[in-house]
């Protein structure tokens, strides 16, 4: 048995977040995946923390694993470990972050392939490479935690997210929308020098989105 800590914080009790300790089962491929649920299941069925797939391809259970952004599915689990919900994204309850602003995103740059006249398109679609490695993004958010200027809540700045999504359709064949203008509205000019880019898949955001939407 190890001890980890485990951020709790409930937004309509108006108090203050706190670390909470726990003793879990650290057997052989233990995960963080793994601890929560012992938690959840055998010390307090309120954590609130969030999965799906418990293998890398969902992204909901990303969280801030020792100060660094990451999937707990994923993780391996280690004795004094702290986790936390998501920095910089606001906070639903415990270790979940808030992800309603993303649909209105998604809805406000016309984030899809445009309905209308297939014929208007290619006869044949040849997907190039940096399309399909982008398309791996599992949306965890983990890139906006460790960008060192992003900043939720100013709706005219976008942030890792944001760019790799423009530049699926960027790459993709079939889009008729100018993304570059589009990143430039979000403010990707900032990012050009940057380079700090981090997903926890390894998508090489920087080379793949930021670089060629910042391109005129």
């Amino acid at each position: 048995m190890v001890n980890i800590s485990v951020m709790r914080y409930d937004p309509e009790r108006g108090a203050d977040p706190l670390l909470e300790s726990y003793e879990v089962p650290a057997e052989e491929g233990a995960t963080v995946m793994g601890a929560l649920l012992y938690i959840y299941e055998t010390y307090d069925s309120t954590l609130a923390f969030r999965y799906g797939c418990r293998n890398g391809s969902c992204g909901l259970c990303a969280m801030d694993i020792d100060g660094r952004p990451g999937l707990a599915c994923a993780t391996a689990l280690r004795p004094g470990m702290v986790l936390r919900p998501l920095q910089q994204l606001p906070v639903a309850r415990d270790l979940m972050v808030d992800r309603q602003w993303i649909m209105p995103f998604l809805r406000r740059f016309g984030l899809f392939v445009p309905e209308g006249d297939m014929r208007a398109w290619p006869q044949a679609l040849k997907v190039p490479e940096q399309h399909a490695r982008l398309m791996a993004c599992t949306e965890c958010l983990s890139c906006l935690a460790a960008c060192p200027s992003y900043e939720h809540g100013h709706e005219d700045l976008g942030g890792p997210y944001h760019f790799v999504k423009l530049a699926q359709l960027h790459w993709d064949p079939r889009n008729t929308t100018d993304r570059r203008a589009q990143a430039a509205q979000l403010g990707v000019d900032r990012c050009a020098s940057c380079r700090r880019c981090s997903c926890p898949l390894g998508i090489p955001i920087y080379r793949l989105a930021v670089t060629p939407l910042a391109q005129r």
